[in-house]
This record gives C-alpha cells, sequence and structure tokens, in this order.
C-alpha cells in the first residue's frame, strides 16, 4: 500500500534558516511567555513553521522535535481550560485557544511525517525499527490530540486526518516497529508505543465522544490511555462471537466500525480488527472496585473517583466496547420549528403556570431582555420514534451542554415536552445539530427542600406513564440529595414529603429520581 503523507511544500530558498542548535532552541524554549498560552503556542508555532518550511537533516529536525516537544505539551495542558468547559456553540475567544491547540499539534504532525519520510529514505540506518517506532509514535499522538480537540469541540474529525492515522500504524506495521517502546514521560507509565497510541485514538473515537460533556471526553482520554493496552490490535481471523469485534480499513479513511455492520468483503493485507472484549473486562473490575469504595491506584481515574461518580462514565464505556450494536431507529425528515427552554431553572419558570418573571437573575441563559424566561428557536432536522434531531438558528443566542435537560414545545403542541440533550455535532458549515431523547410528555414545575435544608430549589417533576411501565420521578440538580433522601416538595400551593427510591439517571446536568410519597 503506497504512503501518501499530507505536507507543507518546502521552501528551497528560505530567508531564515531554521534554527536545530540545542542550545539556541533551549534558550528560546526558556523565553516563552508560558504565562499567556495563546501568545507561547503563538510563538512556538512560527519556529515549527520554520523547521517544517525546508529541508534539514534528519538527525537534527528529530532532535529539534523533541526538544520543544515538553513545551508544547505544557502549553497545550494550558490552553485546553480555556475551551474544554464550554457550552455550545463555543464563543470565538474560545474557538481561538482549541484553533491555537490545534495548530500547535499540526505543525508537529508535520515535523515527524518529515522526519520519517527522511528517515525512510536513509540508505544506511542502523536502529531503524527503534527509530521509526519514536517517530511514528510521536506522529500518531500529535493527530491523536487534534482528534481530541476536535472531540472536545463537537467538529467532526477530518477524514484526512484518519488516512494518515491508518498510514502511520501500516508504515510501523512494516517495519515491524509497532509494539517497540518508546519514552513518553507524560504518561504514567513513561513509556509508550504506536500499537498504544494508535489504539487509544481508536477507543477514543468508538466511545462516542459527541454523546460526553467535553469534561468526560477529557476523564475518557486519561482513562484510557491507562487501559489501552487492554484492546487487541490483529489480523483478520476467525471470529467466534462479533461482541466488542471492530474492522479497521489501514487503507481507508474512516474509523473503526463494528464488525457486524460491515457489508464488503474484508481485505486481509490492509484490513485489520480491533477487539475489545478483555477491556470490557478491566472496566468491568474498575466497577466493583469503585462500587466497594475503593480507586484503583493505577493511575487511571482521579483520586476523587468515587465522588465524581466516575463508575457512570465506566458504565458508559462498557455499552460501547463491549454489546452488539443494536437497530438504529428510522428517521423521518422534518422541516419545522421548535421552541426550547435548556436546563432546570429555564425550563422551572417556563413550564409553571405562573411564569414568573426573575429581573434580578439576568446572568441566566434563556432570560430575555426584560427579565422573563425566553425559549429558544431551532430548526427541526428529523424525528424518529424517541427524538428529535434539531439545528440552532443562527440568530439564536442560546447555548447548551451534552446531558442537559430540555423541555420543547413545537407548533402543534400546547405543553412542554421533556427531553435530555444527548448529542451535539459542529458541522463545517459551524451549524450547532443537537440530538434530543424524549423521556416525558409533559412535567410539572415544583421546588424541592431536601433533607431539611435551608435551601430551597427547583426541580422537575415528571407524570408516571403506565403504557410505559415508567413510574413518576423527579429531575434536580446535580448533588442536591441521592437515593434515600427526605424531601419537602412544594407544588400548586401544597406541601409534600417524597422519599427518594431510585436513581434513574445522573448527567452532567441533572439526577433523577424515582419517589415515594412518606
Amino acid at each position: 500500500m503506497p504512503i501518501s503523507l499530507k505536507l507543507p511544500s518546502l521552501d528551497n530558498n528560505p530567508i531564515l534558516l531554521a534554527e536545530t542548535r540545542a542550545h539556541k532552541i533551549n534558550e528560546f524554549i526558556q523565553n516563552l511567555p508560558f504565562g499567556d498560552p495563546i501568545r507561547a503556542a503563538t510563538d512556538l508555532i512560527e519556529e515549527l513553521q520554520i523547521i517544517n518550511s525546508q529541508k534539514v537533516a534528519f538527525t537534527n529536525r528529530l532532535n529539534a522535535l523533541e526538544l520543544y516537544r515538553p513545551a508544547a505539551i505544557q502549553i497545550y495542558q494550558d490552553l485546553i481550560p480555556h475551551f474544554s468547559h464550554a457550552n455550545l456553540p463555543i464563543s470565538k475567544n474560545e474557538q481561538a485557544f482549541a484553533s491555537a491547540a490545534e495548530q500547535l499539534w499540526q505543525e508537529f504532525a508535520f515535523g515527524y511525517k518529515f522526519a520519517l519520510i527522511d528517515l525512510q529514505n536513509k540508505i544506511l540506518n542502523l536502529n531503524s525499527s527503534k527509530t521509526t517506532a519514536l517517530v511514528i509514535q510521536r506522529a500518531i499522538h500529535a493527530c491523536k490530540e487534534i482528534a481530541l480537540i476536535h472531540h472536545l469541540t463537537y467538529a467532526s474529525t477530518p477524514i484526512a486526518l484518519w488516512s494518515e492515522l491508518h498510514q502511520l500504524y501500516y508504515c510501523a506495521l512494516q517495519q515491524s516497529a509497532e509494539n517497540l517502546p518508546v519514552a513518553e514521560h507524560y504518561t504514567s507509565a513513561n513509556a509508550s508505543s504506536v500499537n498504544l497510541i494508535y489504539t487509544q485514538i481508536l477507543l477514543l473515537n468508538l466511545a462516542n465522544p459527541q454523546h460526553l460533556a467535553n469534561q468526560d471526553i477529557i476523564k475518557v482520554d486519561v482513562y484510557l490511555g491507562s487501559i489501552a493496552h487492554q484492546a487487541e490490535l490483529r489480523p483478520l481471523g476467525f471470529i467466534e462471537n462479533p461482541t466488542g469485534v471492530f474492522l479497521i480499513s489501514l487503507s481507508g479513511n474512516k474509523p473503526p466500525t463494528a464488525f457486524v455492520k460491515n457489508k464488503a468483503i474484508p481485505d486481509g493485507s490492509t484490513d485489520i480488527l480491533l477487539i475489545t472484549v478483555n477491556l470490557a473486562r478491566q472496566i468491568h473490575q474498575h466497577i466493583k472496585l469503585l462500587q466497594e469504595g475503593i480507586t484503583p491506584n493505577d493511575g487511571s481515574m482521579p483520586s476523587n473517583a468515587i465522588e465524581s461518580h466516575f463508575e457512570d462514565l465506566l458504565a458508559y464505556l462498557i455499552k460501547q466496547y463491549g454489546r452488539t450494536p443494536q437497530r438504529l431507529f428510522s428517521r423521518s425528515k422534518k422541516s419545522d420549528g421548535v421552541e426550547l427552554s435548556i436546563g432546570i431553572n429555564t425550563t422551572h419558570h417556563l413550564i409553571s403556570e405562573a411564569g414568573s418573571p426573575f429581573n434580578s437573575r439576568q446572568g441566566i441563559s434563556g432570560l430575555g431582555t426584560n427579565g422573563t424566561y425566553k425559549p429558544s428557536r431551532w430548526q427541526i432536522l428529523n424525528v424518529s420514534a424517541g427524538g428529535y434531531a434539531l439545528r440552532k438558528f443562527n440568530s439564536s443566542q442560546a447555548t447548551a451542554q451534552i446531558g442537559d435537560v430540555v423541555a420543547m414545545k413545537d407548533n402543534s403542541t400546547k405543553t412542554w415536552e421533556l427531553a435530555v440533550l444527548r448529542w451535539a455535532s459542529v458541522n463545517e458549515l459551524k451549524q450547532l445539530d443537537v440530538g434530543l431523547q424524549l423521556i416525558s410528555p409533559s412535567a410539572s414545575a415544583v421546588s424541592v427542600r431536601a433533607d431539611n435544608s435551608a435551601l430551597e430549589s427547583e426541580a422537575l417533576l415528571l407524570p408516571e406513564l403506565p403504557a410505559l411501565k415508567q413510574p413518576a420521578s423527579i429531575i434536580l440538580s446535580v448533588g442536591l440529595c441521592k437515593v434515600g433522601s427526605t424531601l419537602e416538595l412544594h407544588h400548586n400551593n401544597t406541601l409534600s414529603h417524597v422519599l427518594t427510591t431510585k436513581l434513574v439517571e445522573r448527567t452532567a446536568s441533572f439526577e433523577r429520581f424515582q419517589y415515594s410519597l412518606i
């Protein structure tokens, strides 16, 4: 399979010569303005663009990239918080940080790909497999971080990026360099390999990050860095059970797909399999430890994993890696508009009978200019048995996050239906598309006081749905109570007490409990 990598053109008569002397590079790094990550990134990008625009000896290029790389990782880690907490759609300021991070890794990808081509063109090259492993691991890592930035901003990963990732891995296979250890000081194990970093990006994509809150995407990426070795990459062969088996076409430009969904005959010369069964088992063991009150000490998850409900995220991952893909609902196109309220507070006031204005709360999303809660207008793209795909109108000022509770009302309904925002995607035209799953045809606005707390909070009461065997439930802000908590509930000027009996669902934005009257 011929290798074709995207690279910038070289300048045969450069005005500025690339700096490759170690002491000068170290001096440059020491003078970078690390307190201003965008400026530091811009300065480093400019240096990388110089070295990527001209012919440089292989050893000089590789040594320079290796000297610059730790500084780039530090700058990148300082850039991430500026766009990884963002609501959707992200602001221009947040996008500037994301763009700087992407451009930084793009230049490193260029640099290591140039190094790989130079390495392949060398007539005599001792220890070529070890050097090939280092160069390809670094190139794939740079591409992985670009993909992560796209995931964090809910933009689609470019097909060209997948093409290059597969080609880089194929090149490592040809050199028998895929499993050779590579020093990597930013990982807990201080080691990596082409196999590990390539597997990590495959697994991150299979986690369907467009369904995760951006902070959970970061947690998944870190977690996968510790357990990716549990997944197996291997040639085509006999498959006894297709569960947890994914097909990768190294000659293509697409991410891995479930083996049972593949309709074409696999190509044994360029197609390989990703097996995630053992990975799912490892995740299951981690869930059991968390349920027993034990946080694994392998660095795979944060020290507060139990308090932060990391178990929920692991349960989600098992579904992605350890199950047979289910049939998708058919969708019908529909061109119409719909009104949305996003979040518990806004929804509470829009569906309440009074619809009272709260002039003192101008900072809350969903408030109109006169202080009243105002829904936003969205375009319906299609509908299915359980939900809607919507697109935000450019004129709308609404913001949202994965896991937000949403009330919606179209032109044909008079009541607010309740839904959950399950996925988001920003297309090439920077249009925000979201997917909503309907959870109730109606809801009541209530106020609650948890376990004799002095604070009263807004909540949403969902009715029982006997036809769906769905008991009545209540939606509250995360952390307000737990199973077994007593709630003082105010609804329509009446007071009642309820006991939370079962956690139905927890997202980054709300918790939903079944309850019983006391």
